[in-house]
């Protein structure tokens, strides 16, 4: 074989290498780590596991203290706590040994980062001047866990922290805190109710097409039919109010061409049904129906084609008014 051919299958073989890498093959990765879990059995109880999800936990006890050994496939959190005492600490298994002292772990990069946290949280708490507690406490600690956030962007703990930070905000500012993780966290179980947020958002832009639709809009929808979706809940004080502004408004407009389907978020099935006593009846009534969109507040609407794309959202009368005068 000449030399200029080896050098070519060389060439590939050295390829194909590099683009199973790239690729995460297993056959160039360890596939996951071992851990260590030490510290002191509260009320002579080593912590609960049965909740862990990890088989072949070795755990010994000696001189009041347990020792946990076992191996994880990916960085998780779990609470660390006993059956019998109510005592539990968020813990994040990791590589490495984790040592467990008065509900705070150390010796990993994110059990170390949240054991930081609490500290600056504690030290917040003390700071508050009496009489401004709540003010100050909630400015100070948004500012302290989104340092923290940033500065954990890359481990376990950012991506938990930013996910639970996330429930108090508004859909923009959970998305910049979701887009700012790297990407390996943002695929972390931990993460999975922002991930799965930010992808409902995703799928609500206008342009979208809806794929999870009740059969009565889907019908409503094959007969080249637009339709509104009106999310809304009888418990909202202008509830009543704008449910005679949106028959105002879908009396203006040919039935043939435009159909209303409401959607109500009630839990109560008394409460939907007296509150829509006094809807049109052929609109279509549905409750607890997400169909795969963002709603996150109510009341919301959605105007959708013939196709089932997303022509507008909408938040008030006024503006689903606007959105269909531009359409017909």
């Amino acid at each position: 074989m000449s030399r200029t051919r080896i050098i070519s299958l060389a060439v590939i073989v050295l390829s194909v290498v590099a683009i199973v890498w790239s690729l995460g093959g297993g056959m160039f990765r360890e596939r996951g780590f071992d851990f260590t879990i030490e510290g002191a059995m509260t009320a002579g109880e080593v912590p609960d596991t049965t909740g862990w999800n990890m088989t072949d936990l070795e755990i010994d006890t000696a001189e009041g203290r347990y020792r946990i050994v076992g191996r994880a496939q990916r960085p998780v959190v779990i609470e660390l706590g006993t059956e019998e005492v109510d005592y539990c600490s968020t813990l994040f298994i990791e590589r490495g040994r984790i040592a467990v002292e008065e509900g705070r772990a150390t010796g990993t990069v994110a059990n170390d980062a949240r054991t930081a946290m609490l500290s600056a949280t504690d030290s917040l708490v003390w700071s508050c001047p009496e009489g401004e507690y709540s003010e100050v406490y909630e400015r100070g600690y948004d500012s302290l866990a989104r340092a923290y956030i940033e500065a954990n962007r890359a481990n376990l703990y950012g991506g938990w922290l930013a996910e639970r930070l996330s429930r108090q905000l508004p859909i923009d500012e959970a998305r910049g805190l979701f887009e700012g993780l790297a990407s390996g966290v943002r695929r972390a179980e931990a993460v999975a109710p922002l991930r799965e947020r930010v992808a409902r958002d995703d799928r609500s832009q206008v342009g979208q097409r809806v794929d999870v639709l009740p059969d009565a809009v889907d019908s409503l929808l094959q007969a080249d039919r637009y339709v509104v979706i009106d999310f809304w809940a009888s418990w909202n004080v202008d509830e009543q109010v704008r449910a005679d502004k949106l028959r105002t408004l879908t009396a203006q407009f040919d039935a043939s061409e435009l159909a209303i389907c409401r959607i109500s978020m009630d839990n109560s099935r008394e409460q939907w049904q007296s509150a829509i006593e006094d809807d049109p009846t052929e609109w279509i009534q549905l409750r607890g129906e997400s169909c795969g969109l963002a709603i996150e507040s109510l009341p919301i609407s959605y105007l959708l084609s013939p196709k089932g794309r997303i022509v507008a959202r909408a938040e008030s009368i006024d503006e689903l008014r606007q959105a269909l005068e531009e359409l017909f």
